[in-house]
Formats: structure tokens, C-alpha cells, sequence
């Protein structure tokens, strides 16, 4: 797979850093202890799909779980921003800008319901702990209401590989497959959510928010 693509036209960046590259030990210890006072975490949600998943967002100042320190990983995230900023083709030297915002787990089956990312240009989520076997990737929705009443797409799905991501425009959503230590990066305009099965194995993903201005 390349690391840079066009998923319904719209720039998806795929990629993975190494697991040395920051302190991953002791960001999943801190994540796991949290996890483990309380497996639902979850205090934006406010629609009908009643998300259900250990998700720190707007909840960062309880004095009940310990805020993961982030500065390591945000800076192993330099290198491949770069590199996906860069594929962009900016016309003028962009002035970018990334944080960590909040990070899910779970290993009960749950919900992350679809949602978007208001306060950025562009999302990125990093596996930091996935085992591929178990837990489920990030599922990105189609964003073209063309979809649902095309009647005849079930008959051009019959006939394309499912895998490849030029083929994207027939399907619905589309997940990239994922390992530990990936990064997706994608813009924060595209609806995505997560739906995990029962599992063994803890999943844990941070998400991060990128901020692209004109460059002085």
C-alpha cells in the first residue's frame, strides 16, 4: 500500500512509526490503570447511537484518571506529517501545527459513534496498542449522498476488488488494514467511527488534531 492515497478523492495517509520512537510503555500503563477504575468512559456524547467506549475527551480534568503524557509520541508524529503536508502540494509553506487530544480503549464490545473533528484541518489516529487478530480498525463513511439511492452499485461491487481503494466510490465505508503502531491521517471533515467486538487483547488509540495555516 502507498502511504499517501485518494479515498473517495479525498487525501488518506497511512503509515506506521516505530514503537521506540517514543515512550509506549508508560502511555499504555497510564492508559490501561484508567481503563481499569472505568471500562465506559464517555461524556460528549449526546446522540441516539449512545456511545459506550473509554474515550478521555472533555473529561481530561477528573481527578478520578491520570492525563497520559503525550509529549514523546507528538513528537515521533513530526516526521510523518511532514511527509503527508508535503503531498498536499501547498501552494505557500504551510505553518502546521499537531496535538493529542484524546485517546479510547476498550475490550468490551463497544461503540464510537460517527463523528467529525470541528476544531482542525485534518485527523490522525495512532494504534498504539492493536492486536490485528481482535480488535477492529477505524471505519471511514462515505461522504457522497450519492450513495444512498444508488440502486445499482450492489451489481459494479461484484465485479472490483474490495481491497482496493480506487475502488472506493462503490463502497459505503472503507477500513484500512491496521497494525500496531500505525497512523491514519485523513481530513477532519470525514465521519468515522469505531465498533468493537468482544476481545482479549485491550485496544487502545490516540487521536490527534493537525492544524494547517498560511505560512509567514
Amino acid at each position: 500500500m502507498q502511504k499517501f492515497q485518494r479515498l473517495w478523492g479525498l487525501p488518506v495517509y497511512k503509515t506506521s512509526i516505530d514503537s521506540n520512537s517514543y515512550d509506549k510503555q508508560k502511555l499504555v500503563e497510564t492508559i490501561e490503570n484508567n481503563y481499569s477504575k472505568q471500562a465506559v468512559r464517555q461524556n460528549w456524547s449526546k446522540s441516539y447511537f449512545r456511545s459506550d467506549i473509554h474515550h478521555s475527551v472533555m473529561d481530561e480534568n477528573n481527578p478520578k484518571f491520570k492525563k497520559p503524557d503525550y509529549s514523546s509520541v507528538e513528537k515521533a508524529y513530526q516526521a510523518p506529517i511532514t511527509e503527508f503536508i508535503q503531498n498536499l502540494n501547498i501552494k505557500n509553506p504551510a505553518n502546521v501545527k499537531h496535538q493529542v487530544v484524546n485517546y479510547t480503549a476498550a475490550k468490551h464490545a463497544s461503540l464510537l459513534e460517527p463523528h467529525i473533528h470541528t476544531e482542525c484541518e485534518f485527523s490522525l489516529v495512532h494504534y498504539v496498542k492493536f492486536d490485528k487478530t481482535e480488535n477492529s480498525p477505524t471505519i471511514l463513511m462515505n461522504p457522497y449522498a450519492f450513495q444512498d439511492y444508488w440502486e445499482r452499485k450492489s451489481k459494479l461491487m461484484e465485479i472490483v476488488h474490495p481491497e482496493n481503494v480506487e475502488n472506493s466510490w462503490l463502497f459505503d465505508e472503507w477500513a484500512f488494514s491496521t497494525d500496531e503502531d500505525d497512523i491514519l491521517i485523513f481530513p477532519a471533515i470525514m465521519k468515522h467511527y469505531v465498533k468493537n467486538d468482544e476481545s482479549r487483547n485491550l485496544r487502545i488509540t490516540l487521536s490527534a488534531n493537525i492544524n494547517v495555516n498560511k505560512g509567514v
